[in-house]
């Protein structure tokens, strides 16, 4: 074993090693001027509408997600100021090298406009670790030289950077540029030589970029800018910057609305400046305008006949359309931000597909079109072409059933979404096909469906046609949409020419196959079609029910449209020029034009196509063996009898048709089914009638084929009438509710007609209401219109219920709110009521700004003083061209002091156009002084606009005074004052007062004491002469003579009368009837007379009885009326026989006064002549309901 020897050694405190805090702390901030467009823009930015890295600056509760970031908007106008934050310009050049003692960097300078440049410097980490484990800072020396026009290097700065920092530490160094033709070297050296123990010192330098300066206050106009600053600190990299901002001013009508998307009266042709998502305006604006646009080869004039058919395309992209979700939106818009440069053919096709539209040039112009509803423009029959109509249509692989349609979805960023659209009766035709869709501009998924719609019920239409004529072709324009009325393909004689025509007479060249009701359309000599109903036919004359708007000329083609048999549509798509040396021709092709697909996109209405042939293709089998049963079923607790038809198969069928009607009614269709049955559940008793007809594959269907009249038991009686219905005046209408009583359960609508008489001999239909709706609105009408109404209920099964009573209706004669409206009409819905209260001519520089955008002519005069100012100003503006006619002239005096201002206006405007026509004449005046503006004006207007001529006066005062009489006798007949209006003197044939304060006595013109007319005085003694009065009158004497009517009453005294008829007994007394030589089996004996009366009354037999002699065996039956109340049988044969009349009583049904009901006996046996019958007893008549009570 072996000790181990050792020594201890000395003792030492232990060091714990230390680091020092970073003492190298850098704060950057990042500037950012992003160029956003061109033009002016309108912006309404604020601190939610700008995004860093997706997050917005600021939320709607008016919190801050980064705190310190500042930011402006310039919105790109002429004379914008320029960004504070941004008093030079830069431009950085990344270089991102390392920095070594033995390489200096150099950087050549070429840019000779420069200012100055900066380095930017930075250090991933600066420290050192001592011998004791301690971490410091460390030191960097370098310095920076610059050589000037290929001279030496000069040193320009020498710097370090002295301490500790483990996060990154930056740093930059502007260095002025003296003058230079050549241009400059730059260096950047370090003196510090680069640590070898890169594993205890970290001081690695790198030249993170340099910066070209530019000292500049640029204001840079016609630019729309977005200047963002913010701290570094706040983000690992320049985070992405995204904003929401309100783009482009352009040129939009000077009627529109772009905010409420309304238009105000007739459009004059001229512009204004404003912001607008509209496509229609923004196509426009790209093609004229000169700086991201066309501007610089297309022209204003280029464009003179399309910005009227731009303006209809506008505002049918303004019209509001369903959303899906029970609102309405704008049918289309264009959210687009056009980032880079583009082919213009492809920018201006991707606009133009946000209203499915074209364009194309003709005539030294652009034309615009939309594939949107409009009529025929113009028709061709076999009478026009030459060679007849050439038919084709496309592939099956172009009949897609989904559309994919992509889109930018604002729920996600604005990034691309994939919406699906799916037409099912397509797939089941087609298959799946699908087709890609790009919404350009579409940010709403509605939107995305309604195109993805369109592409697909556009290309299930796909027959096309094409066909040669001579002169004629050069009048459609591509878009149009042309009728074709090809006699082969149609079966029928509906096309031609015309051999003359005077007045409402057209003589054709040949006998049409019309009738009354039809549609005579005709190319009139102005080269547009025009349909009027046919009145009548005479062989080759045909009479419309309205002339034409021009008298047609002899060889001007015509069609013939009906119900049963529609004339082809197409919309042209391509004209070419086919002539020869021999002739000339053009060639017309067009492509299948569908009337019903806007409603089917847009509403998902469900609209049979009307038939082009009557050219039957085929025979189709009807159906065998039509029965109809019944059969009763329990439902909640009641006994419900459903009718039931079935048939036989026909041959070949895939589909049946049926129709059922009760009672020789209207007929019922039931829906379309490939069964062999239908039923229809809740039937009331009566006979029924049904009939069905097959179809085939090929769409063909038989003849109907009709089943046997059958006898069912139901439901007894009709439907119950509605209840508590009433009419309610309103404003320029009549509203009616009313509502459902039990029993109606299975009601299918409510059926509502009006009369202009209480008794209803002119009724005519108002509406079927569907159920469960229990109102009604009647609009339109005049103040105080009256009319009567009533109703009935129609269930499901066709079945209607009884009318109720008429019942009066008046509209509302409120004055108040009938001025109101009339205000608000005449303000809002005609071009002189808009021109009165437009207070647009207080400012003189504006007007004088638009006339000069629409290159009116300008005359003024103008004097002025320091800021005091007076001019008077002369506008005349005229535009004609193909499409309308304007002209306007404008006078405006005005006058400015300090910030007072004083103006008058008279402007004179007439514009006419296809649609329409205004003339307007207006006088305004208006002060500014101080805080307050005061105006008044007149204006004078007479407008065509939607088919509706107006003629308007209107004046703004507070206070409107009427004058008469000579110089030094001047008074005031009439005045209106705060909203009083004051007459002196009257005559009014017709009015009506809602409160009326008499001070005096009012009277007839008629009146004469005691004779005629009527009186009333202030005193309340009054006098008629011939009064009818309902409700309660209170007299302390009088006299009456003739008839009283009264349904209650209460007498103080004793009644005596001659004759009471009415609620009362009445008795027939004893009576014993003999009934001699009754032969006929049948033979009916009127027993007894009775008047009638407007209730229901029984009839009782106190004491009845029958006696037969020398009988055989009869039955005997006692009617009211129809009703049989009693009956027996005789029994076997007997001599002599008595018999007491069983249930002896009965209901005599409501008629009125002037009717008659009759009590009658008849026997039924073939009696022998000579038989003997008779009848006794005493009859007594009592109104149902009334009398004694027993308790």
């Amino acid at each position: 074993m072996s000790a181990i020897v050792g020594k201890k050694a000395g003792s030492s405190d232990g060091h714990t090693p230390v680091e020092s805090p970073d003492s190298l702390i850098a704060t950057s901030f990042a500037k950012m001027l992003l160029v956003l467009g061109h033009g002016e823009w309108v912006g309404g930015l604020d601190d939610t509408r700008i995004f860093l890295d997706g997050t917005p600056i600021g939320n709607a509760d008016g919190s801050i997600n980064f705190p310190g970031v500042q930011w402006e908007f310039r919105p790109g106008t002429q004379h914008q100021t320029y960004i504070q934050g941004m008093p030079d310009v830069q431009n950085d050049i990344v270089v991102g090298v390392e920095l070594k003692y033995e390489t200096p960097w150099i950087k050549a300078i070429t840019n000779t406009d420069l200012s100055a440049v900066r380095v930017r410097l930075s250090w991933p980490a600066l420290q050192q670790q001592l011998d004791n484990g301690d971490i410091v800072g460390y030191r960097v020396e370098y310095a920076i030289d610059l050589a000037t026009g290929g001279g030496a290097y000069n040193e320009v700065l020498r710097s370090a950077v002295d301490g500790k920092s483990t996060t990154g530490y930056p740093r930059s160094h502007r260095i002025d540029l003296p003058t230079s033709t050549e241009g400059w070297q730059l260096r950047v050296r370090r003196i510090t030589p680069n640590t070898t123990n890169t594993a205890r010192v970290a001081d690695r330098m790198l030249v993170d970029a340099v910066v070209e300066i530019v000292d500049a206050k640029l204001r840079y106009p016609n630019l729309a800018l977005l200047y963002i600053q913010f701290d570094a600190k706040q983000f690992q990299n320049i985070p992405t910057i995204t904003c929401k901002p309100k783009m482009n001013i352009i040129r939009v009508p000077s009627n529109y609305d772009p905010i409420n998307r309304t238009y105000s009266g007739v459009w004059d042709g001229t512009f204004k400046w404003a912001w607008t998502n509209n496509p229609a305006w923004i196509f426009y604006d790209l093609c004229i305008n000169e700086e991201y646009g066309l501007g610089q080869w297309i022209k204003a004039n280029n464009l003179s006949t399309s910005k009227w058919e731009l303006y209809e395309i506008a505002k049918y992209c303004d019209q509001l359309v369903p959303d899906g979700r029970g609102g309405t939106e704008p049918r289309h818009l264009c959210d687009i931000y056009i980032q880079g440069q583009e082919d213009a053919i492809n920018v201006l096709s991707d606009i133009i597909s946000i209203f499915s539209g074209m364009f194309y040039w003709a005539g030294g112009e652009i034309r615009a079109l939309a594939d949107m509803s409009r009529p025929v423009d113009m028709v061709y029959s076999r009478a026009n072409v030459k060679d007849g109509f050439q038919y084709s249509s496309a592939s099956e692989r172009t009949h897609y059933s989904r559309a994919m349609v992509s889109y930018s979805n604002p729920d996600n960023r604005y990034q691309d979404d994939i919406e699906p659209v799916v037409v099912k009766s397509f797939v089941r035709r087609y298959g799946t096909l699908n087709a890609d869709i790009t919404a350009i501009g579409c940010t709403r998924r509605s939107e995305a469906i309604r195109r993805g719609k369109w592409v697909l019920y556009t290309n299930e239409k796909d027959r096309a046609v094409s066909f040669t004529v001579g002169l004629e072709g050069r009048i459609p324009l591509p878009g149009w949409v042309i009728g074709v009325a090809d006699q082969l393909l149609a079966g029928r004689v509906l096309g031609g020419r015309i051999s003359s025509a005077a007045g409402r007479n057209v003589t054709l060249d040949r006998k049409p196959d019309t009738k009354a009701g039809d549609r005579l359309i005709i190319n009139l000599p102005s080269g547009v079609a025009q349909a009027r109903t046919v009145q009548s036919v005479n062989d080759r004359v045909v009479t419309v029910s309205v002339a034409y708007s021009e008298l047609p000329a002899a060889e001007c083609g015509w069609s013939v449209d009906a119900d049963d048999l529609a004339v082809q549509l197409y919309r042209v798509v391509g004209i070419k020029d086919a002539s020869s040396d021999k002739e000339i021709a053009y060639e017309i092709n067009a492509i299948e034009y569908d009337e019903n697909k806007w409603a089917k996109i847009e509403s998902g209405a469900i609209i049979e196509d009307r038939p082009i042939s009557v050219i039957p293709p085929g025979v189709q089998p009807p159906p065998k063996n039509i029965e109809i049963t019944s059969f009763s079923a329990i439902a909640q607790g009641l006994a419900v009898t459903t009718l039931h038809v079935e048939w036989d198969a026909a041959e070949s069928a895939i589909a049946y048709e049926a129709e059922w009607r009760r009672d020789n009614g209207n007929w019922i269709a039931a829906p379309r089914t490939s069964t062999r049955s239908f039923d229809v559940t809740g039937i009331y008793a009566g006979r029924y009638q049904c009939r069905v007809r097959a179809i085939n594959a090929a769409e063909i269907s038989s003849i109907w084929a009709n089943a046997t009249e059958t006898a069912l038991n139901g439901k007894e009686g009709n439907p119950p009438m509605p209840v508590g219905f009433a009419a309610t005046g309103i404003l320029f209408g009549i509203t009616l509710n009313w509502g459902y009583p039990a029993g109606a359960e299975d009601a299918l609508k409510t059926e509502i007609e009006y009369s202009l008489s209480a008794d209803g001999t002119d009724a005519m239909l108002l509406s079927d209401v569907p159920h469960p709706a229990r109102n009604y609105t009647m609009q339109g009408l005049r103040a105080g219109q009256v009319f009567w109404f009533r109703a009935r209920i129609v269930d499901k099964s066709g079945n209607q219920s009884p009318w109720i009573d008429w019942v009066r209706g008046i509209s509302s004669t409120d004055t108040s709110a009938i001025l109101e409206a009339i205000g608000d009409d005449f303000i809002n819905n005609t071009v002189a009521g808009q021109q009165l209260l437009n207070d647009d001519f207080m400012n003189a520089e504006g007007i004088l700004e638009n006339a000069v955008a629409n290159n009116a002519g300008i005359v003024q005069q103008w004097a002025q003083y320091g800021e005091n100012k007076a001019g008077v100003i002369h506008l005349t503006s005229t535009v004609t061209d193909a499409e309308r006619a304007f002209a306007e002239f404008e006078t405006l005096v005005t006058a400015k002091f300090e910030d007072q201002t004083a103006a008058i206006d008279e402007k004179l405007t007439a514009v006419v156009d296809a649609d329409g026509a205004s003339a307007t004449y207006s006088l305004r005046v208006g002060i500014n002084y101080g805080d307050q503006f005061v105006s008044a004006g007149m204006v004078i207007g007479a407008e065509f606009t939607n088919g509706v001529a107006k003629a308007s006066i209107g004046f703004h005062a507070d206070s409107f005074i009427l004058l008469s009489g000579p110089e030094g006798n001047t008074f005031s007949p009439w005045a209106v004052v705060n909203g009083q209006t004051f007459i002196a003197d009257g005559f009014i044939q017709d009015g009506s007062i809602t409160n009326a304060k008499i001070g005096n006595y009012i009277q007839s013109s008629n009146w004469v004491a005691g004779v005629s007319g009527w009186h009333i005085n202030k005193d309340g003694n009054a006098e008629f002469n011939n009064v009818t009065v309902r409700g309660t009158v209170y007299a302390t004497a009088g006299k009456f003579s003739g008839t009283i009517e009264s349904y209650d009453g209460v007498f103080g005294g004793t009644v005596f009368a001659e004759k009471i008829r009415g609620d009362v007994v009445a008795s027939s007394g004893s009576f014993n009837r003999i009934l001699t030589n009754v032969i006929t089996g049948s033979g009916v004996y009127t027993l007894a007379t009775i008047p009638g009366a407007p209730f229901d009354r029984m009839l009782t037999f106190v004491v009845g009885g029958f006696t037969i002699r020398n009988a055989n065996r009869t039955q005997v039956y006692i009617r009211i009326n129809d009703n049989i109340i009693a009956s027996l049988d005789t029994g076997n044969d007997a001599g002599s026989v008595t018999f007491t009349i069983p249930n002896p009583s009965g209901i005599i049904p409501a008629s009125s006064y002037l009717g008659t009901d009759f009590l009658t006996i008849q026997v039924t046996n073939p009696a022998v002549s000579g038989k003997l019958y008779s009848m006794y007893g005493v009859i007594l008549i009592n109104k149902v309901g009334s009398g004694i009570v027993i308790n």
